[in-house]
């Protein structure tokens, strides 16, 4: 009988690799947690990756678990992406019998290394924070999506991409949550999702899990601690990304930690819980417990997300303390979702306020669970301040309860608060005395350099903006100066409204004359031009108005460009002056004469544009500041001076209206007495108009014969053509009226001046001649009634 035959040989090393296969340089470290090492890698197709890697039995368990819960979230947008996988088995016996490695892209940066930039070291900026809140939100959207929790977010777990400012985005950066080491992955059952394993970073854990931190009994050598309370994916992800948000707004955690006392944490994140409002818990010292060695705290709860700082935009502060209140005493994810999607997709306006000196970047959060204060409130203005908003194109009054921007159809607008006494914003001075010594130790040396480097590119952003602050201000003044004065240039409602005035005066000496037997036409023409000379006298004073309006519009136009500041070019400053923040104690000390130096340029550079902004060049001219709040209220005040106008000039059309209509139905009852109706006579004088004449010859050859017949049947009956007005006169008439069109020709005058000469002449005419006034020649006579007034 045969032997059975043996199992094949392994051979070692046994290796299982899943995804795009990559190479690990052991040379190039990245990081080290708590379970694994982070080094430098790249791909088979030349991609550069960051591949994790853990040999420990304890290590094994979480990298396994991390590279399934990778695998799950592969897609999400701001979960690290996996890229592949590596299983190594050595033989028995060997140092590492076992090695488990994965490969994730690879991030330019973390937020970890953002906040210890000393620009960030009061808080990152406005527009970075934002998007870190709304990323984080669809992070966490997505881990609750696939019923994970991720149970150690912290600033450390957050990495950065590049990313562009579209669709929403505001900054340059993309943020990613990474390490899934403590993730869990919880069964779909549909019901509450309770955990109780104790695992986190300390000065970030929900209170039940705090709670287990001062236990004295808490065995530290055990890996798998539980806690007494059960806690949710949403209490421990939301708690400890609060934490995480309120140091990145502000530079410091909401609740003091020490690695000595951890009690001071338990009794902070315990206290929070007895103020639903508060935000984060300012310990205070009461005094120090004789017997234990121990000092004793007292609490003050903090309501509102500080800014003093970082100085966000009203509309983000209630926003974020709105978001972290909910995070720490009701979380819901759904809730964060819904404020997040409004942070970014909500319209956005930006309200350039000279006289608070800042630019507001202020987003509408009106289709979200957020209640903001009103715009006028956000921007700091008391309450009950109603608001004028100037753009390069319209003007907007806004109320001072008004909380949407839907009514605003322009990005930027200027803001100019309707009071009569604004409080200006107060500039804080500056001081640069920095003591660097030897005898300091390198943790005060540090925080010293830190406040050096941080208050010199802090001065830098500061001049910036002003700067940008008073070119848009100069932008808007100028752009709406110059429309204004183009306005007024073609603006001949005055004019016209001044013709017609004349026009119908005029217009009521032939009425009178046509129809003098009767006393009520009399009244009417007498109403009528007295009306008129009323009318044409208001509007020569408004056109003198228009006139002065224009004028002055012209040179504060030109005064508004002059509101740009000059400017110190320094030129690598930031980045220079950010190379010189050093942790090492030589280093500082070596550096701090030439540190000095630069943190003087940046200073020198912020007096020079706030002496534009505040002092007068020769006590004679104003400052910019004084000069943009000046220009900008006599902008409010002239655009209320041109409306006026035009205000007026429509009650004078209404003066005129009323006699004007009363002529009107005069006339139509001499048309009606001379058989003729009012169609008949404005088709008739349409159709015979010289124009109308030429156009129709160019097109038919009927209508040319027909036009030439008309016209000559015109000349039998003894018209006479003035213009379109046909008139039939005695011979004496019609040889002045022939007189009079020939000097016209003649004369080189003004065509308006000859034009109402001619009218006048020949008014006088038919009322020298009887015979033109008699019965027998009334039609010739409505004909010229009915073409000056229609």
């Amino acid at each position: 009988m045969a032997s059975p035959a043996s199992p094949p040989k392994l051979t070692y090393p046994i290796i299982t690799t899943d995804g795009e296969k990559y190479t690990l340089f052991n040379d190039e470290a990245i990081g080290k947690g708590a379970y694994s090492e982070v080094y430098r890698g790249r791909t088979e197709s030349g991609r550069l990756v960051a591949v994790k890697t853990a040999c420990k039995r304890v290590e094994l368990q979480a990298i396994r678990g991390e590279i399934e819960i990778l695998r799950k979230l592969k897609g999400a947008q701001n979960i690290v992406e996996y890229i592949g996988s590596s299983h190594s088995i050595m033989a028995p016996g060997s140092v590492t019998p076992e090695t488990i490695s994965f490969a994730m892209e690879y991030a330019k940066s973390s937020l970890e290394a953002e906040m210890r930039r000393p620009e960030n070291l009061k808080g990152l900026p406005a527009n970075v924070f934002i998007d870190l809140v709304v990323d984080c939100a669809m992070a966490l959207t997505a881990l609750h999506e696939h019923n994970i929790a991720h149970r150690d977010i912290k600033h450390m777990n957050i990495l950065l991409f590049p990313g562009t400012p579209t669709r929403g985005r505001r900054s340059t950066h993309l943020f990613k949550l990474c390490d899934m080491g403590c993730s869990k992955a919880l069964m779909e059952n549909g019901g509450l999702h309770e955990m109780r394993t104790l695992v986190g970073t300390p000065n970030l854990l929900h209170p039940h899990l705090a709670n287990e931190m001062v236990d004295p009994r808490m065995d530290r050598n055990q890996h798998d601690w539980k806690t007494k309370q059960a806690y949710t994916p949403e209490q421990c992800d939301l708690w400890s990304l609060g934490c995480t948000l309120y140091f990145c707004a502000t530079g410091k955690f909401p609740f003091e930690h020490e690695r000595n006392n951890k009690k001071l944490y338990h009794a902070a994140v315990n206290s929070l819980t007895k103020h639903p409002e508060a935000i984060a818990m300012i310990p205070v010292i009461k005094g120090r417990d004789a017997g234990r060695r121990e000092m004793i705290y007292e609490f003050e709860p903090v309501t509102e997300l500080p800014a003093k700082f970082t100085r966000y935009p009203k509309w983000l502060v209630c926003t974020v303390t709105s978001l972290l209140r909910n995070f720490f005493h009701e979380p819901k994810i759904e809730y964060y979702s819904k404020v997040a999607n409004g942070m970014r997709h909500g319209k956005r306006r930006t309200f350039v306020s000279i006289d608070q000196m800042c630019i507001v970047d202020h987003t509408d959060m009106s289709n979200t669970p957020i209640t903001l204060p009103s715009i006028s409130s956000c921007l700091g203005y008391p309450s009950g301040t109603d608001l004028l908003l100037v753009s390069n194109t319209s003007f907007k009054y806004v109320d001072s309860k008004e909380k949407s921007v839907d009514s605003l159809p322009d990005d930027t607008y200027l803001v100019v608060p309707k009071r009569s006494e604004v409080d200006l914003r107060k500039i804080l001075a500056r001081n640069i005395e920095y003591h660097e010594f030897d005898d300091m130790t390198d943790r005060k040396l540090a925080e010293i350099r830190a406040k050096k480097c941080y208050d010199g590119l802090s001065m830098l952003t500061e001049s910036d903006e002003y700067r940008d602050l008073f070119e848009r201000v100069s932008t808007i003044l100028s752009t709406q100066f110059s429309l204004l004065v183009e306005e007024l240039s073609q603006f001949e409602r005055v004019q016209t409204t001044s013709r017609f005035a004349v026009y119908v005066e005029m217009a009521s000496v032939p009425m009178m004359l046509f129809d003098d037997a009767n006393p009520q036409t009399k009244s009417i023409s007498e109403y009528c031009i007295q009306q008129a000379k009323q009318a044409r006298e208001e509007l020569e004073r408004h056109a003198k108005v228009a006139m002065n309006i224009e004028s002055m519009a012209k040179q504060l136009a030109k005064d508004s460009k002059d509101l740009q500041l000059d400017d110190v070019d320094l030129p690598g400053i930031r980045e220079e002056l950010e190379s010189y923040f050093f942790y090492e104690k030589r280093q500082i000390l070596s550096t701090r004469v030439y540190s000095q130096q630069l943190v003087q340029q940046c200073y020198d550079r912020r007096n020079f544009i706030m002496e534009q902004i505040f002092k007068s060049p020769d006590k004679i001219q104003k400052c910019k500041l004084k000069l943009a709040m000046d220009l900008a209220a006599s902008l409010n005040q002239l655009r209320l001076d041109y409306q006026r106008l035009q205000n007026t000039i429509s009650e004078c059309v209404d003066l005129l209206e009323k006699p004007f209509q009363e002529m009107k139905d005069v006339v139509n009852r001499c048309l009606q007495n001379q058989g003729h109706s009012r169609n008949s006579m404005e088709k008739s004088m349409h159709f015979l108009a010289p124009e109308n004449q030429l156009r129709m010859k160019r097109t038919t050859k009927s209508c040319k014969k027909l036009i030439d017949e008309l016209n000559q049947e015109i000349e039998q009956l003894g018209f006479v053509r003035m213009g379109d007005t046909l008139i039939r006169a005695v011979q004496e008439a019609r040889e002045q009226v022939l007189e009079l069109k020939e000097m016209s020709k003649e004369e080189e005058d003004d065509e308006g001046t000859l034009k109402r000469e001619e009218e006048t002449q020949e008014i006088s005419i038919l009322k020298r001649s009887p015979e033109a006034c008699s019965s027998e020649h009334d039609d010739a006579n409505v004909y010229v009634l009915f073409q000056l007034l229609f």
